[in-house]
């Protein structure tokens, strides 16, 4: 047995870092490719490569944290696996829909996220009260 109190969230944290090492990376490439320093220079591939990251480093530790509550609280090991594998599929679909510009899969992607935040919000709320 892990000593480890919350080792499901521990599987989607790893992941979700992995995730966003590679959306970083891709922001330096596309940064040293096209020789802009500062913000995107007008660029919009680089745009929606700073979006990505920036919208993934918004939503994903608090929905992180979120989970992590809700295992540590003791909710159904089902619940961290629900939450934490719809939000590691909302940043992958959200990710994927603004390099391609395909819009709903940007509006697919955050709606999931906003749905791991309210449900994990709620759960943790409901344990607490």
């Amino acid at each position: 047995m892990s000593t480890l109190p919350i080792p499901i969230t521990a599987i989607f944290t790893g992941l979700l870092a992995l995730m966003l090492v590679g959306i970083s990376i891709r922001v330096t490439i596309l940064r040293a490719k096209k020789k802009i320093d500062f913000f995107d220079g007008g660029d919009p591939e680089l745009g929606r490569a700073i979006r990505v990251q920036g919208n993934f480093v918004e939503y994903v530790p608090l929905a992180l944290a979120l989970i992590g509550l809700n295992e540590w609280m003791g909710a159904a090991p089902w619940i961290v696996y629900t939450l934490g594998l719809a939000l590691v599929a909302a940043r992958i679909v959200h990710a994927l829909g603004l390099y391609s510009n395909v819009f709903q899969a940007r509006v697919i992607g955050t709606s999931v996220t906003w749905l791991v935040l309210v449900a994990g919000g709620l759960v943790v709320l409901g344990r607490v009260v």
